[in-house]
């Protein structure tokens, strides 16, 4: 097994608060909806969503930089399916016995959900991350071996079909998925490999983390300057938050940017870089426990999130509860780990 780089596990911390800050803001109830009038908190709630929106492609950049260099490994999917499993069929058999959820309310079509959480997209990044993982080993040959001449414009035709067209053409495309899909996930997989073998560089992470808030001002630009057209005129009501999308450019600029930022720091091993890698290690855990279909609406509520929607202590508010989400997550999938590791141990006869 591979040593884990500490730079890399802090970054997928960073990036799954980003993701919680993401679903607070969304499904707590306090993002408006882009077409409405703005409160102050509106305004800050829609800064915060610029500079976490590019988390979900910065997880893909990070696996499609490992994955190039790694083996196939069938074992690995399945384990990745089993924990899937354990938390959609777990945590809706906790919330049944608790009577949150009440037995006489599932029905045949939300059982399937838990019981086949990849295929009935219990959750979408799951089912898109899957095919990836499947697909990129019949890719890695191929891209390692391209010109980079011919590799930038491969991914250059790629961005126009799949981030250019949809950015700036202020119309729905009927072939656009807003980047909830594996086709995206493809994209990013090639332009994660590039950076690997193209793009090493010493840029120095400042730089990089520069650019980056470039890119974050542009996609809250976008949204004020076309939400300002669009309560003049009403129109262009669709294209106010076209840049807060997966696979706009600009959100797709900002997860590069980011991701080259960390690539560059350097964490020296030791206590520190041990502690960011066994919280790293959770940091799936805590995106299949606090995005479960039955908890994704419930834990704001249990937060209380929208009473703090238009007060002066929606900031401190939000920076708690992502904190103690994190946190409670993190120590339930520890647990799991050392659940499946003590089973792990007992299917092979090495029990530990």
């Amino acid at each position: 097994m591979k040593k884990r780089e500490a730079n890399f596990e802090l970054l997928r911390i960073v990036a799954m608060f980003m993701i919680i800050t993401l679903h607070y803001l969304d499904k707590g109830g306090i993002l408006p909806e882009p077409t409405a009038v703005f409160s102050v908190t509106g305004y800050i709630a829609w800064g915060l969503e610029a500079f976490c929106v590019c988390a979900v492609n910065v997880y893909v950049l990070i696996s499609a930089y490992f994955l190039a260099e790694r083996e196939y490994q069938p074992t690995k999917v399945i384990k990745l399916w089993l924990q899937v499993f354990f938390y959609s069929v777990g945590i809706a058999g906790i919330l049944v016995l608790t009577g949150i959820v009440p037995l006489s309310g599932l029905t045949i079509y939300e059982m399937m959900h838990y019981v086949f959480p990849v295929m009935e997209e219990h959750y979408w990044f799951v089912t898109a991350y899957i095919f990836l993982y499947l697909l990129a080993p019949l890719m890695n040959g191929t891209l390692r071996g391209l010109p980079e001449k011919t590799y930038r414009q491969g991914i250059l035709l790629l961005l126009v079909l799949l981030s250019l067209s949809k950015s700036f053409l202020p119309v729905k495309l009927p072939t656009d998925r807003l980047g909830y899909d594996a086709l995206w996930f493809l994209c990013l997989y090639v332009i994660g490999v590039y950076l690997r073998y193209h793009r090493a560089g010493t840029e120095l992470a400042v730089r990089a983390c520069m650019k980056y808030v470039l890119c974050v001002i542009l996609i809250y630009v976008s949204l004020v300057a076309v939400h300002g057209f669009y309560s003049r005129t009403g129109s262009l009501g669709d294209f106010i938050n076209r840049q807060y999308q997966y696979n706009s450019i600009f959100c797709l600029a900002a997860s590069v940017f980011l991701f080259q930022a960390f690539r560059h720091i350097s964490i020296p091993s030791g206590k520190a870089a041990s502690c960011i890698c066994k919280i790293a290690s959770a940091s799936f855990g805590v995106y299949l426990i606090h995005e479960h279909k039955n908890l994704r609406y419930l834990w704001p509520v249990w937060a209380g999130t929208e009473r703090y929607a238009d007060t002066p202590l929606f900031l401190g508010h939000w920076v708690l509860t992502i904190l103690v989400i994190y946190g409670v997550c993190m120590i339930i999938d520890l647990g799991r780990q050392y659940l499946f590791a003590w089973a792990g141990g007992i299917w092979t006869g090495k029990e530990k």
